[in-house]
């Protein structure tokens, strides 16, 4: 069973999201002139692909989990779009799918191997072309002042593993390519407990694979944390989308 077996039905609409000005936003500053090709590694069920895909030319996703494939091929079917999936690792990717003038990778780069990754990027990026990596999550501020019981309880039930974000940190370094900016979009969207703990479900590392028969404590658990933060059911959650720009040095 793959990572993120369990959670490919309920990943689109429980993680958190990217809005659809944050995806013309970055459009604009990078320049899109709408004939570009992209290729998403780590698709999942095809949030950049669909998102970018009215703004290039043509877009190409690849994912390991075969359930991801699955779910974006019934995403762009939704949508009316084509789009071409490979079932497979970066790491394994062909030589011959030539060169691409965007490169999107989101919340999937400490999954992939980095040297063979680096050798693939430099395969696939155009002399020119860029390489995106994208997040999305709520702010870490008084906006949102459930988020440190919501991680302070997500952590015990499955620890945090700092080695994720130190991954970016450093994943660059000493590669042919650098980061050069940051084009951050701050929204707001309506959460509920229920929502936060379905979040959670499609998180790997809380995942119902890995939870199996605890599912029902943690959700008791979290939902009883949360209640007094929710005395309504429902607030506006404040998240910032981010996207790192990445070209060649």
């Amino acid at each position: 069973m793959g990572r993120f077996e369990t959670t490919a039905a309920t990943y689109e609409r429980f993680r958190e999201p990217y809005p659809a000005a944050f995806f013309a936003k970055v459009a604009e500053r990078l320049g899109l002139a709408g004939s570009e090709r992209l290729i998403d590694l780590g698709t999942g069920p095809g949030i950049l692909a669909l998102g970018f895909a009215p703004y290039v030319g043509s877009v190409l996703g690849v994912d390991p989990e075969a359930e991801m494939i699955a779910v974006a091929r019934d995403n762009a079917a939704r949508d009316g779009l084509a789009l071409p999936l490979i079932h497979g690792r970066t790491e394994d990717l062909s030589a011959d799918l030539g060169t691409f003038d965007l490169v999107t990778i989101g919340r999937a780069l400490h999954w992939m191997e980095r040297a063979p990754t680096v050798a693939v990027l430099d395969r696939l990026l155009a002399q020119e072309g860029v390489i995106l990596t994208t997040g999305s999550a709520p702010a870490k501020d008084d906006r949102n002042p459930w988020l440190e019981t919501m991680e302070r309880v997500s952590h015990s039930w499955a620890p945090h593993d700092e080695r994720v974000l130190s991954v970016y940190r450093t994943w660059f370094e000493a590669t042919p390519f650098a980061e050069v900016e940051d084009i951050t979009y701050v929204f707001a969207a309506p959460v509920t407990p229920e929502h936060l703990f379905a979040r959670l479900l499609t998180r790997s590392s809380t995942s119902p694979a890995i939870l199996g028969d605890r599912i029902a404590a943690c959700r008791a658990e979290l939902l009883g944390e949360l209640a007094p933060f929710f005395p309504d059911g429902e607030r506006e959650e404040t998240l910032v989308a981010r996207a790192t720009v990445i070209r060649r040095r």
